[in-house]
This record gives C-alpha cells, structure tokens and sequence, in this order.
C-alpha cells in the first residue's frame, strides 16, 4: 500500500482494463469478491486475483470504505451541530420572552402563570438535548412546544 491520500484513484502503474476491473471490485461494496469482478468484467479468476494481488485492491477498498464511512460521520455530525444551533437560537427568543414576562410578573407582584412555567421547563430541555447533541423524539416535541409558545406569546402581543 502507498502512502497516497486517495489510494482507489487510478495508479500509473495501473492499465484501463485493469483499472476498471479495480473499479468494479471496489463498486460491489462489503460483499465483494474477486470471482464476482472477474465474472462480471470478463476476465478470468486467475487474471483477477492476479490484478488483486499486483493492485491491491483489498487494502484501496478498505481505505475507500472508511473514506466513505468517515465523510458520512462527518455529514451527520454537521447536521447535528446545525440543528443544535437552531435548537439553541429558539431557546434564546423563547428565553428573551420569558424574561421579559417574568419581569412584568415581578413588578406587578403576580406568580408566574402555569404555561410560563411550562414554556421554561420545554426551552430548558430543548437546551439540555441541544448541549449533548441528542436528536431523540422528545428533542422535536420540546421544540415543538417552544414554537408553539413562541407563536402564543407573538400573537398574545398582537392582541
């Protein structure tokens, strides 16, 4: 194996054919074999392990499959991070609210009402998931709650 960066590119010891039949191998995924390459691009077993063995094309493979593996961690992790930035930027205007709701309580000497109350228990689990980068069923409903409160207290100010 050579220390290429990208080692299933096409190496310049390596002919069309026999790149093409690399190709093929490495397409079949997890189940690949080299009887199958060799049936499929019309080459004998012998000529195929041949191409295996000079090519190496179990080791390519490999660094292809964990190539793919680590760009679709990479993916996920991204999105994850992109909706616990949402998550985040909704706790923060439902917080906004809430304050200042909480201080129109204070200066009027009043409790909190109970969907306040309940509005702060949903913005503070929707940060607890967001902080882990948990993305879970009870993540979507606590921000559901969020967006519904948030939609209560806008129109409430309409009114």
């Amino acid at each position: 194996m050579t220390d290429e960066p990208y080692p299933w590119v096409r190496r310049t010891t390596e002919r069309g054919k026999a790149y093409d039949a690399f190709r093929e191998f490495l397409n079949q995924g997890p189940r690949r074999t080299v009887i199958a390459t060799a049936e499929a691009v019309g080459i004998t077993k012998d000529s195929a392990y041949e191409l295996s063995k000079r090519h190496d094309w179990n080791a390519r493979a490999t660094a292809y499959d964990q190539h793919l593996a680590s760009a679709a961690t990479d993916g996920l992790a991204s999105q994850m991070a992109s909706a616990r930035d949402d998550n985040l930027t909704l706790a923060d205007k439902l917080r906004s609210h809430l304050t200042d709701q909480l201080d129109g309580f204070i200066r009027s000497r009043e409790d909190p009402t109970v969907r306040w109350s309940q509005a702060l228990a949903a913005m503070v689990r929707l940060e607890e998931h967001a902080f882990r980068l948990k993305d879970d069923p009870k993540t979507t409903a606590a921000r559901s709650r969020v967006e519904e409160y948030l939609q209560r207290i806008e129109n409430a100010g309409q009114a």
